[in-house]
């Protein structure tokens, strides 16, 4: 059977671990040449190494497949330049890109009292990443007349989170998808987002403290696991089929992904309107206001 991604070369930022490292790995056995990127830091973004990605790439290479490492920060424009140039210059052509890369920025938890520091490192991490590594990458993929560009996301972005900051980059990249995908629509390339759920060095900081609460209130030790997020492994399938011919008229979409269950979130459309029907060129009085907005714009909320 032939591999989907055979000829194709992806980049996969943050692939040294976790979820970035299956895509990796999923990717590569379709097929394709991989430049494994990542920066090699710890979970709060901190360090670096290059261990993580030689693994990522070793593992790739040890079944038979193509890979090389690189190690620039995808939070710096030159580094994602950089990156894209690797997949260029090692193989040819930079034909996917998974922008997954990320890191825990604890100062960002601080909501609208986080200082500006960490604010510039959420921003540049989360959205300017993907901005950098689509302007470097999206002009090739639209001259060959294929390409594939898919950003991470996550249920922050939806604002449930009590993370301002958080919903603001990420949903941010959501925008850019959506954006992209209509601009170059019908040009071979798309872009897509997915929001994993799953159990990555973020979750096991948190694991110690979610076994004492469970324990707290009463949960046998041999059914902690069913609490737990899934294994990052769940994750690849779907974003390597995005990535195939199969998925070449899905462009502007976001799915959580979480287990074996893929949800395709849907786009907000213009809800209820009104009208000043006396005067549609007239203005709206306040105490107008008070009485229609309530009547024809709330009603209908569920």
């Amino acid at each position: 059977m032939s591999k989907r991604l055979d000829g194709k070369v992806a980049l996969v930022t943050g692939a040294g671990n976790g979820i970035g490292k299956e895509i990796a790995l999923k990717l590569a056995e379709e097929g394709a040449s991989v430049v494994v990127n990542d920066l090699g830091t710890d979970v709060g973004g901190e360090g670096k190494s290059s261990a993580a990605a030689d693994g990522t790439v070793a593992l790739i290479t040890a079944a038979g497949g193509r890979a090389v490492a690189n190690y620039d920060s995808i939070a710096d424009p030159e580094g994602c330049v950089r990156a894209v140039a690797t997949a260029n210059d090692t193989f040819g052509s930079c034909d996917i890109v998974v922008a997954n890369a990320g890191a825990l920025v604890t100062g960002s938890l601080a909501g609208i009292q986080a200082d500006d520091d960490s604010w510039y490192k959420l921003l540049n991490l989360y959205l300017g990443q993907k901005f950098w590594l689509s302007r470097a990458a999206v002009p090739g993929m639209l001259e060959r007349g294929w390409g594939r560009v898919v950003f991470a996301t996550s249920e922050i972005a939806r604002g449930t989170q009590t993370n301002p900051l958080g919903a603001a980059v990420l949903n941010g990249g959501i925008g850019m998808a959506h954006d992209l995908a209509n601009t170059y629509r019908d040009s071979g390339v798309t872009f897509n987002c997915y929001a994993p759920g799953a159990a990555t060095r973020t979750f096991d900081l948190y694991k110690d403290e979610m076994d004492d609460a469970l324990r707290a209130q009463g949960v046998p030790e041999d059914d902690f696991g069913s609490f737990y997020l899934p294994p990052a492994d769940r994750i690849a399938p779907m974003v390597t089929w995005l990535c195939t011919d199969a998925a070449a008229g899905v462009s502007g979409q976001v799915f959580s992904v979480k287990g074996t269950e893929v949800t395709r979130w849907t786009h907000e459309a213009d809800g209820p309107s009104l009208v000043k029907q006396d005067d549609p060129r007239g203005i709206w009085s306040l105490d107008e206001l008070d009485a229609a907005v309530p009547d024809a714009l709330l009603a209908t909320d569920v």
